[in-house]
């Protein structure tokens, strides 16, 4: 019996021992799971890192049609030079022509196009020098660009734009042109007071020589003349040579002939004059009234006032503004010959850029501006560069919208039930201590099984 007992205690610490062991298996695999648990935690947690990294900042791409727009607004905005003022190089002329935006849209399957053309010419003038070098060949240049990104509704959509530059040069030139008048009338009114004792010969000699210049060049030109002195002076003091004289040749108040002109001229006296200031405005009012211009609307008017003082404001006589509208009325174009220091007194009263040295070359200058003035016009010619700028602008849009498309839903297929294997609990960490407990587990288990067969042979 007692060696009956000994087997049954045996029998039960060998149980004992097997059940250890399978505890310390089990408590192995246990942390072996744990292990491979935290391994995969740290995969997640890298491929986290990885996303939430900063996106890159894409720089910006101009647009060719907005710097090409600009460029023509550059151009446009240039300063130009008048061209009496221009030199060679100097720019006279900028102009813009530019169409309205032509656009076209269409659907092609799901992608919504959109289409725009224009063009655009940009024209400069410049005055170019003499001797042109060898004039370039048209040259084209091509800017383009694609970006491709999202509108606000979230669509997907590439853009494209081209502009397409072709540049021009010519040189072109105008040849010298002359444009003549029909005929002139000219009229003298002289001073003749006593201050221009000194300056009537002066007087007389630069309008015979203007007169004959004009009768040389063949043009078609009637003289008139009147002198005058101080007509309030006279009456005041009962003197008839101060007043006003207009002198008739024959029946007319006008003359073809410069020998005549240069006799009358010789007749003239020199009168007193009183004060400095003297009556030109009753000699400059009658010779509008009296004297017989022609008709035609080819004929140009023109008097020449020659003094060394300045014009008397009288109530007796007209003023010097009544005066003035008189004559602009008439059509009749005024210059003034007169003192530097005079000069100032009139320049209000002449025609623009007609006030002249009644001392110094009085002739010279009625002669070289009698053909602008009088008889012809002269442009002379010259070389232009014009340079032209043409653009065509292209640019189209590519939409992706969505297409909506009715679709059956499916049925789910039926499955049966399949039980998810059972998970070992995540427990503890992969630290020294669980991988020190691991070692010790597998030991006992080892020890115990092999004491137990050993225990197993000796009974």
């Amino acid at each position: 019996m007692a060696k009956g007992m000994f087997k049954q205690e045996r029998f039960s610490f060998r149980k004992m021992k097997v059940g250890l062991a399978s505890v310390a298996i089990l408590f192995a695999f246990a942390q072996l799971g744990q292990v491979s648990a935290d391994e995969t935690s740290k995969v997640s947690s890298s491929e986290i890192t990885k996303v939430t990294e900063a996106p890159k900042v894409v720089e910006e791409v101009k647009s060719p049609i907005e710097e090409a727009k600009a460029e023509i607004a550059t151009e446009k905005s240039r300063p130009i030079v008048k061209e009496t003022e221009a030199k060679a190089g100097d720019l006279i002329d900028v102009s813009k022509k530019e169409s309205a935006v032509e656009v076209k849209e269409s659907q092609e399957g799901n992608q919504k196009v959109h289409i725009e053309t224009s063009v655009a010419e940009v024209t400069k003038t410049e005055i170019a020098p003499e001797k042109v070098e060898k004039i370039p060949e048209p040259v084209t240049t091509t800017k383009e660009n694609t970006v491709v990104a999202k509108d606000k509704d979230g669509n997907s959509y590439t853009q494209y734009e081209r502009v397409d530059k072709t540049t021009t040069v010519e040189i072109t030139k105008t040849p010298p042109t002359v444009k003549k008048a029909g005929a002139s009338d000219i009229v003298f009114v002289v001073d003749r007071s006593g201050s221009m004792g000194g300056t009537i010969n002066t007087v007389r000699k630069n309008v015979n020589e203007f007169a004959r210049n004009l009768a040389k060049d063949g043009v078609a030109a009637r003289f008139g003349l009147a002198t005058y002195s101080d007509e309030v002076y006279g009456r005041r003091l009962g003197k008839t040579d101060e007043d006003t004289i207009l002198t008739k040749f024959g029946e007319t108040y006008f003359t073809t002939n410069p020998v005549e002109l240069e006799k009358a001229l010789e007749k003239i006296k020199i009168a007193h004059g009183g004060d400095s200031p003297e009556t030109a405005t009753p000699a400059l009012t009658k010779i509008v009234s009296t004297y017989d211009w022609s008709k035609s609307p080819k004929n140009k008017k023109f008097v020449v006032l020659l003094t060394d003082a300045r014009m008397k404001e009288d109530p007796s006589i007209p003023s010097i503004a009544e005066t003035l509208t008189t004559l602009k009325k008439a059509g009749i174009d005024r210059i003034v010959a007169t003192t530097l220091y005079n000069q100032r007194n009139y320049k209000d009263f002449v025609s623009e850029g007609r006030l002249m040295d009644i001392d110094r070359n009085l002739a010279d200058s009625l002669t070289k501006d009698a053909a602008s003035w009088i008889v012809e016009t002269v442009s002379e010619g010259r070389q232009y560069k014009v340079t032209k700028d043409s653009y065509q602008f292209y640019l189209e849009r590519r939409a992706t919208v969505p297409v909506l498309e009715q679709k059956e839903t499916p049925k789910p297929a039926p499955t049966a039930y399949k039980p998810e294997p059972a998970k070992l609990p995540e427990t503890g960490s992969n630290d020294s201590s669980n991988q020190t407990l691991l070692g010790l587990g597998i030991m006992l288990a080892g020890f115990g099984l092999a004491t137990s067969a050993r225990k197993s042979k000796e009974q």
